[in-house]
């Protein structure tokens, strides 16, 4: 199959029913200007949702992520005025005047300039795009529109070539997973239990600047979705254990994206009958590793190389614990797979260390294993 047909699949297998009627007078396309806020007058859980999302931003940018705003200065620096705007354009384009990505940012979306770095066409005079139309005479025109659900939509900002080493290829990763292959929204934007889009477009990133209750809700909805996509076994060997962390449920690279932002690691703890306890810390990572002059550095703009540690969808990692001599059988194996949306060490470099509990670890699977046997 075409990579264009893989496209057209996907925007078909991602259908989800979207609320479409915005508020406004009969003959005002968009009103208010197709702000966020005027959407949300009439479409209240979706508003609701959208803004305790990622992509809300707040209604002042006070909740985008201090991360994205820490870097900027860094990137213009480092690569020039054109590359910072190349990142404002994905992270804060402005659509309807909403500082973050707002709802005309899809439903005015008719298409794209590329399937990359965030060249989706935006036309605010065009009918608000739906899966299909409404039949009831909305307060403007609506009309079924493919892309709006499609993957292609998505990875026209989640595919990205620099500035700098900013590569991100989630789209392909999707379109060159196993069969079968789902849409973006199939995990991101499940449906609620009315049978419409959740549009908190769920992920991994941190809410920022939310309340502890929204965020709290944010980091458990972040590690059910990295549970869904990893699986973490522990197997006996003939030597002690094998622990193995594969990517069963992923549609793409874990972590994908800026990998070098993520942290996501395996410890083992070992436990013989007599009570001593042998830890043994990262046993599996993933994430990136940045470095300049094969040094390791924390910030991006710093770097001149990345190896990426990711599992491809359907890869594994592996790795052989052997029971330490003088163990007392039977001896128990813990593996625990924990996670951070944010390195700790990035986090310190852009001097956010005060900003760290809002990127809690996440515990995201825990699984055990025993054996008799003892060298």
């Amino acid at each position: 199959m075409s990579r264009l047909a893989q496209l057209s699949s996907l925007a078909v297998a991602g259908g989800i029913t979207v609320g479409v009627a915005l508020a406004g007078c009969a003959g005002d396309p968009l009103p208010g200007g197709g702000h966020a806020e005027e959407c949300g007058q009439c479409h209240v859980p979706e508003y609701d949702a959208w803004s305790n999302s990622r992509l809300a931003a707040g209604t002042e940018g006070d909740r985008t992520s201090p991360v994205f705003n820490a870097l900027l200065p860094h990137v213009e620096e480092a690569w020039g005025k054109v590359a910072r705007a190349r990142c404002v354009s994905c992270h804060q384009p402005g659509f309807g005047g909403d500082h973050g990505v707002g709802c005309v940012a899809c439903h005015s979306a008719v298409g794209n300039r590329g399937v990359q770095n965030g060249a989706v066409v935006v036309d605010l005079g065009a009918p608000i795009g739906a899966r299909r139309a409404v039949d009831a005479r909305p307060a403007h025109e609506t009309v079924a529109r493919e892309y709006l659900t499609s993957s292609e939509m998505c990875g026209t900002c989640h595919v990205v070539h620099g500035p700098g080493l900013f590569e991100e290829v989630t789209l392909d990763e999707l379109l060159d997973s196993a069969p079968p292959v789902r849409a973006c929204v199939d995990c991101h934007m499940p449906k609620t239990k009315s049978g419409g889009a959740d549009h908190r477009f769920t992920g991994v990133d941190p809410l920022w600047g939310a309340p502890a209750e929204e965020r709290e809700a944010g980091v458990a909805a972040s590690t059910a979705l990295l549970a869904q996509a990893l699986t973490l076994e522990v197997t006996t060997s003939g030597e002690g254990f094998e622990v193995r962390l594969t990517n069963t449920g992923g549609g793409h690279a874990v972590p994908t994206g800026v990998s070098f932002v993520r942290d996501l690691w395996v410890d083992v703890r070992l436990l013989d009958s007599e009570g001593a306890v042998l830890d043994m810390p990262r046993v599996i990572e993933l994430g990136g590793r940045l470095s300049r002059d094969g040094q390791p550095v924390s910030v991006p703009t710093e770097a001149d190389a990345i190896e990426p540690l990711v599992l491809a969808s359907g890869e594994s990692a592996k790795v052989p614990v052997a029971i330490p001599p003088g163990a007392v059988s039977p001896i128990t194996l813990e593996a625990t797979l924990r996670a951070r949306a944010v390195r700790a060490e990035l986090l310190e470099a852009l001097g956010l260390k005060d900003r760290e509990e809002e990127v809690p670890e996440m515990v995201v699977a825990v699984v055990t294993g025993a054996t008799s046997q003892a060298p």
